[in-house]
């Protein structure tokens, strides 16, 4: 539960690459998703055990404001969605713990939906709760 780093649109890449996001997308013009958050698992170190995915609006819009909002985990070898949340029509929060992956004593990671909202702007104001959900 010691917090290693924080990925996010001000810190792109961390752990030596194995997680990069694409940026900040403030306008949500064009189809697709407006940002990825891409882990390559393999490359994950030893040391971290816990991953825990957020979503934040950081300009303090909450999710019920943001029309068509919402965040997904995917496979990207199958392309299967693993997880899905609708922001819009969920709590009208500015944080939420989507998902997380727990590194099990074999080495393969296991997920959990979480869906847990937080009254959090920003990645900094979501390491205590997600610590305290690993």
């Amino acid at each position: 539960r010691k917090h290693l780093d924080s990925c996010y649109f001000g810190k792109l890449a961390i752990l030596d690459g194995a997680i990069k996001h694409s940026g900040d997308n403030l306008t949500g013009e064009g189809a697709g998703d407006d940002e990825v958050i891409v882990v390559d698992l393999g490359r994950i170190p030893a040391e971290a055990t816990g991953l825990v995915f957020t979503v934040n609006s950081f300009t303090g819009q909450k999710f019920t404001e943001v029309a068509k909002a919402y965040c997904r985990l995917v496979d990207a070898a199958t392309d299967e969605e693993l997880v899905r949340f609708d922001l819009t029509g969920a709590e009208p929060q500015t944080g939420v713990m989507m998902a997380k992956l727990i590194r099990q004593f074999s080495g393969e990671w296991e997920m959990t939906a979480m869906g847990e909202f937080v009254k959090s702007r920003t990645v900094r104001g979501m390491v205590k709760p997600a610590a305290k959900a690993l």
